[in-house]
């Protein structure tokens, strides 16, 4: 038995408050349980010495969600990531990147809300949680880029085509705070509500970094590999590719300037 928390009770007994029990929660192969152990100066050693055991439910607890209400995610690293020597400061580039933004909000721009620490060291970041990526609403069945684009595109949906002033309106932001995303694909993108929101920042980079020297991480067939800078064109010509994938077409009046 492995005692969690313990937590001493009183009572009023003719005017003076006097020790009663502590109250016990223990657990024991993997069960929770609550007990009551009137002995102030000396620990129970099993679940029979408690009085009035009960055994503590933990699962389907707490209201149930509604859609009005705020959810949140976490971001954790992958566990092949804690074997990159590097982990450290690739976390710390991505909230240093995030915290910028979290200072210079922008509404297609994932909302950052924070670290949330482990030993004194940062373990997650916490983002505000959206939907669904544009890539598994629109192409459940993840045909490579070719495919999809010589499909019928029947799941996308007009309101998307439209949200892709938003994502350039993110990417121009980006750029004005002197960073480019250097991986704008579907599967960063994703839906909150009727809007499309930029996610995940760990390729962020300031204009003129070197993209290999800083370990950045690009998605196959969505960037040139010859390019070895952070440019703003980067983001430009991905959009570019992001819109014919969506629409099938090139739509002239989204002007790079």
């Amino acid at each position: 038995m492995e005692i969690i928390q313990k937590n001493e009770a009183f009572q009023n007994i003719n005017g003076k408050m006097q020790f009663s029990y502590i109250q016990i929660c223990a657990r024991q192969d993997g069960i929770l349980y609550s007990g009551k152990w009137t002995h102030r100066f000396t620990l129970p050693q099993s679940l029979d010495d408690l009085r009035d055991l009960k055994e503590i439910p933990t699962e389907d607890r707490g209201p149930e969600v509604k859609a009005s209400w705020s959810a949140v995610y976490i971001k954790t690293p992958n566990l092949l990531s804690y074997a990159n020597k590097n982990l450290e400061r690739q976390i710390t580039r991505e909230i240093e990147t995030c915290e910028l933004l979290r200072q210079n909000p922008h509404p297609n721009i994932a909302t950052y809300y924070g670290y949330i620490e482990t030993r004194g060291r940062v373990s997650r970041l916490c983002f505000k949680r959206y939907t669904t990526t544009l890539l598994e609403a629109v192409n459940p069945e993840y045909l490579n880029k070719s495919g999809f684009l010589s499909s019928k595109r029947d799941r996308v949906e007009e309101s998307m085509k439209r949200g892709l002033d938003g994502i350039l309106s993110g990417i121009k932001h980006l750029h004005s705070l002197g960073l480019v995303r250097n991986d704008v694909t579907p599967a960063n993108i994703m839906l909150g509500g009727d809007v499309l929101v930029l996610v995940d920042f760990d390729s962020c980079r300031f204009i003129g970094e070197s993209l290999r020297d800083t370990d950045t991480k690009r998605t196959y067939h969505w960037h040139d590999p010859a390019v070895e800078f952070s440019r703003e064109r980067n983001d430009l010509d991905a959009f570019e590719d992001l819109r014919t994938w969506l629409t099938g077409s090139k739509d002239e009046e989204f002007i790079f300037g």
